[in-house]
């Protein structure tokens, strides 16, 4: 008698959490624009405090049974306000299979840029904004982000800068300093190609 009810119990308990799991989330169709909701759904849910969450690449892909679905690559930006933003790219299949996730790639991660690449490429604007002060060649505005808590960044990809291919050039203010930094970084080269105090 009481194996059965042990079973009953358990087979209630186990609709009830595959009840929750389907009923927690909208559905969504099985369409790129299904996917591009439901991840972004789960990134909101994942990530709340992030400041950016947007999806970079959806691809269509196939299973080895034959059934579709997409590959999804995400961009989870926290704390860009800061002088050490925190960027991951998160990967997700839609529909969701049933092994374990890829795990997300930390591109910045503790005020620190290029992790575990030999050759360090500049390729988005947390890495930029990080080494225009950690950089050899930026204690000025090292100093300048120390002495001002609300000292503010913004990173553009210039194309060119004075014949050089590719560059970042960050411009540093702060509401109470009338002072600010401008820093531009090669993006391949590893290097401050200039630092000039506006």
């Amino acid at each position: 008698m009481k194996t059965t009810v042990l079973i009953i119990l358990l087979a209630i308990i186990a609709f009830a959490a595959i009840y929750f799991v389907f009923s927690a989330k909208p559905s969504y169709q099985m369409t790129e624009e299904g996917a591009r909701s439901f991840f972004l759904e789960d990134l909101k849910e994942k990530y709340p405090a992030a400041d950016v969450r947007e999806i970079m690449e959806i691809l269509p892909a196939t299973a080895d049974d034959g059934s579709p679905y997409y590959q999804l690559k995400a961009r989870v930006t926290s704390g860009m306000a800061t002088p050490c933003p925190e960027r991951i790219h998160v990967f997700y299949d839609y529909p969701p299979k049933n092994f374990v996730a890829q795990p997300p790639e930390y591109i910045t991660r503790g005020c620190k840029v290029c992790l575990d690449t030999p050759t360090c490429i500049l390729a988005f604007p947390e890495e930029a904004i990080i080494a225009s002060h950690t950089y050899n060649g930026t204690a000025d505005v090292a100093a300048f982000v120390k002495g001002n808590s609300d000292a503010k960044a913004d990173a553009l990809y210039l194309d060119v800068y004075s014949g050089t291919p590719g560059a970042w050039k960050v411009t540093w203010s702060s509401t109470t300093n009338p002072v600010s930094y401008e820093v531009v970084l090669s993006k391949t080269q590893n290097s401050v190609l200039s630092v000039k105090k506006v």
